[in-house]
């Protein structure tokens, strides 16, 4: 059972049909034209029975997600299809063919039919489904396949572990960072080969977080030789891939003919991807080199490691913005926040206090941890103090909070605060050292609000003086952080720019999600931005 053919197919329906299923086993029997015409069919029937009955039963008709492997063996062919629907006792063992006229009851009798093995597994909230067929060619007439029990189904299950820690990362498709190419670098010219990489193996490819060398970022998984490497906790070394079994379709002669990979782990131990090093020719690598790449695969770990607590930070940092909307009537609010890195320094806050709303924009001048902890605190601090009523009073007890930390650490907060009275409209305001927030006026004209104050932890003796401005029907006001500036060539065509969106947009959502478009891949800095408009 040493030579297989696998394929795995991520499926959501809608909008994938059966058809979709039907393409992708195809695609298979073009890799094995061995297989037999009646295995084929059998197969096929059997698997686009059983999507069907997914599609339609497992969440009682509505939408479903699931994942279908296919492993061909030599003697045997095996399809599981794993499904996050809810199904109550499926009944296999119980179940027979209907009656001719019946409408329903015909799919699990039916595949029964078709292959030797019907299994079903509940597993971690997810149902398995796996069926079995003995290859025609490996039958024996004096025992029967019936019963044949499946091999691969634990390796699935194992494989939709391993491809949720991945996930669980949220490092797929990010952009390069110095503190991973700084290894493949290193790596490169400490063994003098062509090129070094950090590989992440997804569904059905290999991608790239850093790579040093003259191959593209990603490649199919069938031609991964680091989709080998995460089946053992070994380190893999293959002197030669053009001589060695198994490797030869993977080897580009005069390009790639060398490999040596370490796998990399998810927090939960899943194998998830490998640091390797490989080059144009074969060479020798010995265990004073293996170790060496044992090293510099445990420095990645740890980069690793850092990059889950980064992801585990961003979702806390993300969960402290506001989650739902103020009720109130006659005004239209929104807002986001885009950090450069996975944590920033920027936040927006908005909640309900007396008959309006305070709103809150704050940008700590750095990035990163450090600059999260001190927004943490700016927004706790103020959201205490909010229950006095007294705007500068807010400020003022978040500037003396943040004195030392903010002394110690180099860093200032620029701040626009306000709260709201929805009936008149009228906000009373301190803006601390930040200056872009403005009102865009229903009649076209644009009052940008003066900062009379330094940011937070500039002068421990500022005094606070609160100004106050009246946002008519009709009006928005917008408050951003000064990474917008970085999306445009300066303030003036940035508040431009925003105004013109501003007038353009039917809704406060929609002036946000114009800006998060403008961001997206391109912003060097936290982007934020707080909409706060009247109804006409």
């Amino acid at each position: 059972m040493a030579d297989m053919v696998a394929r795995t197919l991520r499926i959501t329906s809608p909008p994938d049909t059966v058809d979709t299923v039907h393409s992708a086993i195809e695609s298979i029997w073009a890799v094995v034209p061995d297989v037999h015409p009646t295995d084929r069919m059998s197969v096929e029937t059997a698997v686009i029975e059983l999507t069907a009955n997914v599609i339609q039963y497992a969440n009682r008709g509505n939408p479903v997600s699931f994942a279908l492997t296919i492993v061909v063996y030599d003697e045997r062919i095996e399809a599981t299809l794993s499904d996050g629907g809810e199904v109550d006792d499926v009944g296999l063992h119980s179940r027979g063919m209907p009656e001719p006229m019946a409408e329903h009851g015909r799919g699990i009798p039916m595949i029964q039919a078709l292959v030797d093995s019907v299994e079903h597994r509940r597993v971690e909230g997810f149902n398995h489904w796996t069926l079995v067929r003995a290859r025609e060619a490996s039958r024996d007439v004096l025992t029967p396949a019936r019963g044949l029990p499946s091999v691969s189904i634990s390796g699935v299950i194992d494989e939709m572990a391993r491809q949720r820690a991945l996930e669980g990362l949220a490092i797929l498709d990010t952009l390069p960072e110095e503190r991973f190419d700084r290894v493949t670098r290193l790596a490169q010219q400490l063994f003098g080969v062509t090129g070094s990489a950090i590989n992440l193996i997804d569904r059905d490819r290999q991608w790239s977080k850093s790579m040093v060398g003259p191959f593209g970022t990603e490649v199919r998984r069938e031609s991964s030789a680091c989709a080998i490497t995460i089946e053992s906790d070994d380190t893999l070394v293959v002197a030669d891939l053009t001589v060695a079994p198994g490797f030869e379709s993977i080897a580009i002669p005069g390009a790639f003919e060398f490999y040596a990979g370490h796998p990399l782990y998810a927090p939960g131990g899943e194998r998830i991807g490998s640091f390797c090093v490989y080059d144009a020719k074969p060479r020798h690598f010995g265990e004073r080199e293996a170790a060496m790449l044992r090293d510099l695969a445990a420095w990645v770990q740890q980069e690793l490691s850092v990059s889950q607590e980064l992801s585990r930070a961003a979702e806390v940092q993300q969960g402290l913005l506001p989650q739902q909307l103020l009720s109130m009537p006659g005004w239209d609010i929104a807002g986001m926040c885009l950090p450069a890195r996975a944590v920033g320094g920027d936040f927006y806050d908005w909640y309900p206090v007396g008959e309006g709303a305070a709103f809150t924009l704050a940008d700590t001048m750095g990035k990163g941890i450090g600059a999260a902890i001190i927004a943490a605190t700016v927004r706790a601090v103020l959201r205490s103090a909010a229950r006095f009523g007294d705007v500068a009073g807010a400020v003022d007890a978040a500037a003396a909070s943040l004195t030392g930390d903010l002394d110690s650490t180099g860093l200032f907060v620029t701040l626009f605060h306000g709260r709201l009275d929805m009936d008149s409209g009228e906000l009373t305001f301190v803006d601390a050292g930040h200056g872009l927030t403005f009102i865009a006026r229903v009649d076209g004209t644009v009052d940008r609000l003066k900062s009379t104050s330094p940011p937070l932890g500039v002068d421990i003796e500022t005094e606070w003086i609160p100004q106050t401005v009246t946002i008519e029907p009709g009006d928005a006001l917008i408050s951003v952080s000064d990474g917008v500036l970085d999306l445009y060539d300066g303030v003036p065509e940035a508040l431009e720019s925003v105004t013109t969106i501003t007038m353009l947009a039917d809704s406060a959502a929609e002036i946000v999600e114009a800006m998060r478009t403008r961001a997206r891949g391109i912003a060097p800095d936290d982007v934020t931005v707080l909409v706060v408009r009247r109804d006409a």
